[in-house]
């Protein structure tokens, strides 16, 4: 992408350039919102946004990313906005998807770190990260997959 961007082969991407290759990815980004993004990657002041810079911003912008779509899994259990999911909350996300054989207690029980019974969203984030774990980790995982599928297709 960089490289498509750099039209010039300078090894620095200015704003016409920047602007030019998002056009041509599809953003429909206005000249002022471009310039944020550029003046934000631009870590030098230089003017231009080279490599390092660019690969920066670009991971900077997947974390973000990330963490919107953490949050927004973890709105679709806290149906309640109480910041918590319940037993209750889990309880309806699995009547929702068929999933009878899931032992809810057990999810909570492994997931809270405070014992307080439900599981906030440090707790859910910490749960998310660690990938492969206990099999109610992996069934609220898979749950919350296929959560943001329908999600996703519904809208």
């Amino acid at each position: 992408m960089f490289t498509a961007m750099d039209t010039d082969n300078s090894g620095a991407i200015t704003f016409d350039e920047l602007k030019a290759g998002l056009r041509r990815y599809g953003s429909t980004l206005r000249d002022t919102e471009i310039k944020a993004l550029m003046d934000a990657a631009d870590i030098d002041n230089s003017g231009t946004i080279d490599y390092g810079e660019f690969i920066a911003a670009t991971v900077h912008l997947n974390k973000l990313e990330r963490e919107e779509h953490l949050i927004a899994a973890f709105q679709y259990f806290d149906k309640d906005g109480s910041g918590y999911i319940t037993v209750d909350e889990l309880q309806q996300a699995c009547v929702e998807h068929n999933m009878t054989d899931v032992l809810l207690e057990d999810i909570i029980r492994e997931v809270d770190q405070d014992n307080d019974g439900r599981i906030d969203y440090a707790e859910f984030v910490d749960m998310m990260k660690k990938g492969n774990g206990w099999i109610g980790r992996q069934t609220m995982r898979n749950s919350m997959n296929v959560s943001m599928k329908d999600a996703h297709s519904s809208q």
